[in-house]
Parts: structure tokens; C-alpha cells; sequence
């Protein structure tokens, strides 16, 4: 075996090529594409990148990769809406109308009709200060008992 792959169009890329392909699919920079894929670290592995980058048949082997990506999260993000769908059906078969409902919500989070929203509210309006001798405070009992069993 040769290490080389053919892709679409009959080129072949070397593995450190797939590799480097594979890690710009994953989000990393040209440089530490490169690097990862093998490629000497450093200054050399930023201007390997770069080139890498520019190639056609890679830059063709990172949409494959990422489409392959996009189909297998669809195919999981479908399947697991559909059994999602089965055990709010059961549920209502039986009567179990909260469970139906927790399984529907469920399905409505994954298919993104949510927005989560975190509200930080100041009702403490301590300082820092006052916060660590609160915090003191609570400890030395505990260090005291600690100090106790030593002995």
C-alpha cells in the first residue's frame, strides 16, 4: 500500500494530506493542521499549512469530510427524534400525559424550537470582602475539628 487515496477526481492525497484534511475539518489552524499531521513544527508548519490549504484536492477532502460529518449528525439527530416521537406515544397510550409532554419538550429542544435564557439577578450585593470572611467563617469550625482529631 502506497498510503495515498484516491478522492473524487482521481487525485490521490498522502496521508499526512488526509490528515491534515481531517484536522482542518475538525477546526485547527493551517500551522497546527500541519503540525498534527506530521509536518515539522514551528514557522515551517504555518507555510506547510498554508500551502496545503490551497490545494485543490484538499480543500475538496475537507468539504467531503464535513458533509460526511453533517450527514451523520442529521441521520443521529433524526433517528433519536423519531424514537423521542415512539416514547411520547407510548406514554400517552398509557395515560402518562407528564411523561408525553417531558418527550415532546424534549424533541422541540433538539430540533431547536428553544432558546435557553440564564438571568444572573444581584439580589446579593455583598463585596468581595465581606463574601471571604463569610467564607472563613464557615471553615474554622471544620479546621478547628480537624485540629482536634490530630491530637
Amino acid at each position: 500500500m502506497t498510503g495515498k487515496k484516491p478522492i473524487a477526481h482521481n487525485k490521490v492525497l498522502s496521508v499526512k494530506e488526509r490528515l491534515f484534511a481531517r484536522y482542518k475539518a475538525k477546526g485547527y489552524t493551517n500551522g497546527k493542521s500541519a503540525e498534527l499531521a506530521g509536518y515539522k513544527a514551528g514557522t515551517s508548519a504555518d507555510k506547510q499549512g498554508f500551502r496545503l490549504s490551497k490545494k485543490a484536492e484538499i480543500r475538496e477532502e475537507v468539504s467531503r469530510i464535513l458533509a460526511e460529518q453533517e450527514t451523520r449528525s442529521l441521520i443521529d439527530r433524526e433517528s433519536h427524534l423519531d424514537e423521542l416521537a415512539k416514547l411520547r406515544d407510548q406514554a400517552v397510550e398509557t395515560g402518562q400525559i407528564g411523561s408525553a409532554v417531558t418527550a415532546e419538550h424534549y424533541r422541540g429542544k433538539v430540533a431547536n424550537l428553544y432558546t435557553e435564557r440564564l438571568e444572573v439577578s444581584e439580589t446579593n450585593k455583598e463585596s468581595s470582602d465581606e463574601i471571604m470572611t463569610r467564607i472563613l467563617g464557615l471553615l474554622k469550625p471544620k479546621v478547628s475539628e480537624a485540629k482536634k482529631n490530630l491530637h
